[in-house]
């Protein structure tokens, strides 16, 4: 189940210091990622085969090394990171589940 709207997700000085946060509560797994300047949240499933797209990994390791895109650590799939969509791998052409979030002052929070 989503968190309610208003969550607190992270800062907004964490998510420009990593570049990509997670969130984990109740059965939800989610991740909000710097985009142009403006976060953009995502449910951490790959639309291949439903797997996080970290892998295993508990850090928030979600991206190329230039930042460009979104990968999933599973099977190499690369999504944009403004609209989800997959650009390479095995799920090409299908997009990520948005998760709406926003930046309120400090905080990133649910929308």
């Amino acid at each position: 189940m989503r968190p309610p709207p208003g969550t607190v997700i992270c800062t907004w000085a964490e998510l420009q210091a990593t570049g990509t946060v997670l969130y984990r509560q109740d059965g939800f797994e989610g991740f909000v990622i710097l985009n142009d300047y403006l976060p953009r949240g995502y449910v951490d499933a790959c639309p291949h085969n439903g797997m996080p797209l970290g892998g295993d990994q508990e850090e928030s390791d979600y991206q190329t090394r230039e930042q460009d895109v979104i990968i999933c650590r599973w099977h190499g799939a690369s999504f944009l990171k403004d609209s989800g969509l997959c650009i390479g791998g095995p799920c090409a052409g299908e997009h990520l589940t948005p998760w709406p979030v926003e930046r309120r002052g400090d905080e990133v929070v649910t929308v």
